[in-house]
């Protein structure tokens, strides 16, 4: 008769129970039951295990449980039996491969509980398996999904950089260059009809100032298009012109970036610089502040980044994520960077990134480890 410990799991009922409640239980159970012994052999089994790995329970009790185990994880049946028989007695639980009759595979997750050790029979493992190889193909399935969406995301974002610098070159190039042209024929008549007829040097002029003010735009619309100085002269050179271009009477920026020496590679350069775009677009418009903040800073193998507001701030939780935001932590997706954005009602708003440099070993990538990010006020 088997002697189950009254504080076995997840049997530690069972010990309250007649034998033949036991075995019919362990009989009719819908999971996959089986016990061995010390060398790792089959002495009881259920049906339901039985139909999980195809073999019949003759076959199962001339076996040892490793023959169910995979080439690649095999061990001798002697060290697979020790450590069966040595966890703990309230049960343990993993995930494994195993190999049915027919040699297909089957992601099974198994629990093994170690029995009374006074039994007659010996030294007993129960061990339960359930078949998780559906829900370990639909994991596959979603990752490599996800896989896709990344690397659809990274041909979108690729794509619109191209076209952002293709229009950019053209309204430099072209219409900008037409702009100037006709501003300069405009500045010429201006100055052939200053004795002509009344008010038309004035209205040349006039005409001269919106034509001076188009190619300004325009020439402002290129740069947001595509940074120049980011492809040639680098991160830093191409954020002081932002924050200078962007810098208004009424709106400030003050931007602090450290004077190690450091270059990032073309992807960490073109993400952070798109996202302190982004963020002092979004200050602009909507944080109703006349003063921002950004810092840039690497250290050891890591670029951060915070761009901060004293305006008007929101609640998060209660802000659906526009498109920028989304935007902003699909390019951080792309080199394996980090966001938070923290924001407090009538105090301001922060945006955190922080970024594994590319041109780094990706052994760095994988142990950065990112700082935690302060509320408005808080001491550094």
């Amino acid at each position: 008769m088997l002697s189950i410990r009254p504080d076995d799991s997840p049997l530690n009922l069972v010990h309250e129970l007649h034998r033949g409640r036991f075995q019919q239980l362990f009989n009719t159970a819908v999971m996959g039951m089986s016990m061995i012994d010390e060398e790792g052999r089959f002495r009881f089994v259920n049906k339901a295990f039985c139909d999980i790995v195809g073999y019949s329970e003759d076959e199962l009790r001339s076996m040892r449980y490793s023959v169910l185990c995979e080439p690649s994880t095999k061990e001798s049946p002697a060290i697979r039996s020790k450590r069966l028989h040595s966890a703990s007695p309230i049960g343990h639980q993993r995930e494994q491969t195993l190999l049915r009759r027919n040699g297909s595979a089957l992601s099974a997750r198994i629990t093994v509980t170690l029995l009374d050790r006074s039994t007659n029979e010996g030294n007993l493992s129960l061990i339960m398996i359930e078949d998780i190889t559906g829900q370990k193909t639909a994991e596959r399935e979603l990752n490599k999904s996800r896989s896709e969406v990344r690397t659809l995301a990274s041909q979108l974002i690729e794509l619109q950089e191209n076209e952002r610098k293709r229009l950019s070159r053209e309204l430099h190039d072209d219409i900008g260059q037409r702009l100037s042209l006709a501003a300069s024929e405009v500045a010429l008549l201006q100055r052939q009809y200053s004795e002509g007829p009344a008010g038309l040097a004035d209205g040349l002029g006039t005409l001269r100032e919106e034509l001076d003010s188009l190619c300004t735009d325009l020439h402002c619309l290129s740069h947001n298009l595509h940074s120049y100085k980011l492809q040639h002269l680098g991160l830093r050179p191409a954020l002081k012109d932002l924050c200078l271009r962007m810098s208004q009477p009424d709106f400030q920026i003050d931007l602090v970036v450290d004077d190690s020496e450091y270059s990032a590679s073309t992807e960490v350069s073109l993400c952070l610089y798109r996202i302190a775009q982004e963020a002092l677009n979004n200050a602009r418009r909507h944080a109703q502040t006349s003063f921002v903040a950004v810092t840039l800073t690497k250290l050891q193998h890591t670029f951060y980044m915070a761009i901060q507001d004293s305006g008007i701030g929101f609640e998060p939780s209660a802000n659906p994520q526009g498109l920028g935001l989304i935007s902003m932590k699909e390019r951080l997706k792309l080199v394996n960077g980090q966001l938070i954005l923290h924001s407090i009602p009538g105090r301001g708003t922060e945006i955190w990134v922080a970024v594994p440099d590319a041109v780094d070993d990706s052994d760095h990538h994988n142990n950065a480890q990112y700082p935690s990010i302060r509320s408005h006020g808080e001491a550094a």
